[in-house]
């Protein structure tokens, strides 16, 4: 790919940025780099774990080429820099939220230092600090790849260039090289945070910057709920039926809405439980099939009834497994309502959410769970607080990039825990560390711990932690708090 560009700063944002120089950078045209709205930044002190921290924030775009050279797409970021930081100790770290196809909002929410509340206002929220962020330990820079937040194309049909496994990682790849670059932070110590999709795009980012002749090298690599393989990798660990890993979260989300046998236990107890049970007997009732005796089948229907809150009538007749679309739509039938697949906590009517085209259909998502429109929230957060200037709207889920992403890779399906597995042997200093919700039926916990543990990552470098919390870990109040103390200790570990 060719080299990345920026817009010319104008006087306004040049006295408080850290982007150096002033003259485009070949490859993009001027015409182009006019086309990107000024940066905005603002200032701020945030006050974390008896620290005060004054940082300035930085809502900006740059300009990706295509691989002809032509303008392709711009890339917006959100970074949170401490003031008066030594440059080449302090940490940085670039966050991705996934989709494909979605914005950085949930990361962000959880662990900058200003967050959307509330509030008694016309518009029915309002910012406040964030006493949890990871600002006290690192600079933040969040990022929405080309075509959502702010991002854009820039030439008809560049999508095709950006929305893919590869396409999407040489992209972001090539932001981090540039923004390291312009901001004179070669040197410092550099993270990766990745949830959801992201688990696959960091991946490959940090192979690709690894990889360079000059060796870009993360680290830490924080993983969120994450996905673990590209389309048609077989699971490393146990049976491929998603209903053995589906289990441990369904048992977590019938205990949470008193159904099921075990509501007198704490949900860690009943996930772990239903774990051992769903790895043990369960896959080795269903990998024996047809011919799966029947006294044995009736054993296990009981107990996943035990633990799902099915009857095992129910469980019987649906092969002995509720497939994670039917549990969500069915666990609360007598009430007629439907619990979320992001967050098996949440739950609304069906009589709304049937209504509702995906993600939106979940009560998890924000039209359920806040009480503003979150993406008035973000735009008023940049273009009112920032003073940012963009010239598009705010694009939270981009329908297109997600029906439309390139799911091949050119060597063949890859695992990303063997991936991380080989990047750690290439650095003794890598450490990764794994971060999964109970309460996740979106990508249900036990899956990307059984295939982390699986591929033996060094131990030591590499550890996991399961909260009760749903898919997105750093959105839910309660476990914020414990999540980003681990995160913490984490850091501290891998800055030595």
């Amino acid at each position: 790919m060719p080299p990345i560009t920026r817009r010319t700063l104008g006087a306004r944002a040049t006295s408080s940025l850290l982007w150096l120089g002033a003259s485009a950078l070949p490859g993009v045209s001027a015409a182009a780099e006019a086309q990107v709205p000024a940066p905005a930044t603002i200032r701020g002190v945030a006050r974390i774990r008896g620290k005060t921290i004054p940082y300035r924030a930085v809502a900006s775009e740059i300009v990706l080429p295509t691989a002809t050279g032509a303008p392709g797409a711009t890339v917006f970021s959100a970074a949170y820099l401490a003031e008066g930081a030594a440059a080449a100790r302090r940490p940085v770290t670039f966050l991705f939220n996934g989709g494909p196809g979605g914005a950085t909002i949930a990361l962000r929410e959880g662990l900058a230092p200003r967050l959307t509340v509330n509030a008694a206002t016309p518009d029915g929220f309002a910012f406040a600090d964030n006493p949890h962020s990871l600002l006290d330990v690192s600079d933040l820079v969040f990022v929405d790849p080309p075509g959502v937040g702010y991002s854009r194309f820039l030439t008809e049909g560049a999508e095709r260039e950006f929305w893919g496994v590869e396409e999407d990682a040489r992209a972001v790849a090539a932001f981090i090289r540039e923004w390291l670059r312009a901001n004179g932070r070669a040197a410092s110590p550099k993270f990766l945070v990745g949830e959801s999709y992201a688990g696959i795009r960091v991946g490959f980012v940090a192979e690709l910057l690894a990889a360079e002749p000059r060796p870009t090298r993360m680290a830490g690599v924080v993983l969120v709920s994450p996905s673990t393989a590209t389309r048609g990798r077989p699971p490393l660990a146990g049976p491929a039926d998603p209903a053995v890993r589906a289990l441990p979260s369904q048992a977590a989300a019938a205990w949470y809405h008193g159904r099921g046998a075990y509501r007198e236990r704490p949900v860690e107890a009943v996930a772990s439980e239903a774990h051992r049970f769903a790895s043990g007997p369960y896959a080795a009732a269903l990998a024996k099939g047809a011919a799966l005796p029947d006294t044995e089948a009736e054993q296990i229907a009981a107990q996943v009834a035990r633990y799902t809150g099915f009857p095992a009538a129910t469980v019987r007749e649906a092969g002995l497994k509720i497939p994670v679309d039917r549990f969500v739509r069915e666990l609360l039938s007598d009430t007629g309502e439907r619990i979320g697949g992001s967050d098996a906590r949440a739950k609304a009517p069906r009589s709304i959410t049937d209504t509702k085209k995906p993600p939106y259909d979940d009560p998890s998502t924000s039209p359920y769970t806040l009480k503003y429109d979150l993406t008035k929230a973000v735009e008023g957060l940049f273009r009112g607080e920032f003073g940012y200037r963009p010239a598009s709207g705010y694009v939270r889920l981009s329908y297109p990039a997600n029906e439309r992403w390139n799911h091949s890779v050119a060597r063949g399906p890859v695992s990303m825990p063997l991936l991380f597995k080989d990047l750690m042997a290439q650095d003794p200093a890598l450490r990764v560390t794994l971060m999964l919700g109970y309460y996740d039926l979106t990508i249900p916990y036990a899956g990307p711990l059984e295939e982390y543990l699986a591929a033996g990552l060094p131990k030591g470098r590499f550890t996991q932690s399961v909260y009760p919390a749903g898919h997105a870990v750093f959105s839910d109040d309660a476990t914020r708090r414990q999540a980003t103390d681990d995160l913490r200790a984490f850091y501290r570990a891998a800055l030595g």
